[in-house]
């Protein structure tokens, strides 16, 4: 693969290693998700809508965030960050609105500029954000969207849904063969598992002949898995986020990736669902 040999150009010189996820994953789970998705993103644009709305978020926050940006950062900048990370801005967004500027600045310099391993400034991030309850969840996922949307190649998306050691769960183990048979994946959660994913799901879209976009491919696909596995729970807690019924197929790939505001003309939605923590 070469952009594994690419010079990356943001931030550090940072370079992240593959570790093993102790288990296979099947291809065919894989390839019957890229199907699916096809047919559910045709009616809606086809899949090129989709890579420009991820090209446009990770543009919007490299722009946003880079480090002679920072500075500049402001209210309007900080609440067109957190609308478009979903369970940011469902579970987040009064904590981190309430927070002083120059310290929500500090927390995503740190973050997305510092100078430590990514694991260790991603736990500073998470422990540096406020919050109460079910909405500390969210703030991994803040971190990972930060991370990876402002250098895609560089870093993987690295959220909950793709995988959650502390839960056993994410798009990980559904493209595991008999998962529902396994009571726990030997599969860490260091950030070089998500490079190990990312890898993994590279080489079957380029096996695939896919060749152009290949990042934000992964980040489709990866969200398709896990859109399909949304949509068969019979109930339980991401019912209760996603809703429980969608007549729109590709809706849950749209929240988990934060580019449903695409959708909706990229109205704030901040004061609709801010109170809903």
């Amino acid at each position: 693969m070469a952009w594994l040999r690419r010079q990356q150009a943001k931030g550090s010189e940072e370079a992240l290693e593959p570790t093993d996820l102790g288990v296979e994953l099947s291809p065919q789970r894989l390839e019957n998700a890229l199907q699916q998705m096809f047919e559910h993103l045709e009616p809606d644009g086809g899949l090129e809508r989709y890579i420009a709305a991820l090209k446009m978020k990770s543009e919007l926050f490299g722009r946003l965030l880079a480090p002679d940006a920072m500075a500049e950062l402001d209210e309007e900048a900080r609440d067109t960050i957190l609308e478009r990370v979903f369970s940011a801005r469902r579970r987040l967004s009064p904590y981190v609105r309430a927070m002083e500027l120059a310290e929500v600045r500090a927390l995503v310099n740190e973050l997305l500029h510092g100078k430590g391993p990514v694991a260790d400034r991603m736990e500073a991030f998470v422990e540096g954000l406020p919050c109460e309850g079910k909405s500390c969840r969210a703030r991994r996922d803040l971190a990972a969207d930060l991370l990876h949307f402002y250098d895609p190649e560089r870093y993987p998306l690295m959220a909950r849904w793709v995988w959650d050691v502390n839960t056993d769960s994410g798009a990980m183990r559904e493209l595991v063969p008999n998962s529902d048979q396994v009571t726990q994946l030997p599969t860490g959660g260091d950030p070089g598992t998500y490079v190990a994913l990312r890898n993994w799901v590279w080489e079957q879209l380029e096996a695939q002949a896919f060749y152009r976009d290949l990042a934000f491919m992964v980040d489709l696909v990866l969200a398709q898995v896990y859109a399909q596995y949304i949509k068969a729970m019979a109930e339980g807690m991401l019912r209760t986020d996603f809703g429980s019924s969608s007549e729109d197929p590709s809706e849950h790939l749209r929240k988990l990736l934060g580019i449903d505001e695409q959708r909706m003309g990229g109205r704030s939605r901040l004061k609709e669902e801010g109170a809903e923590g």
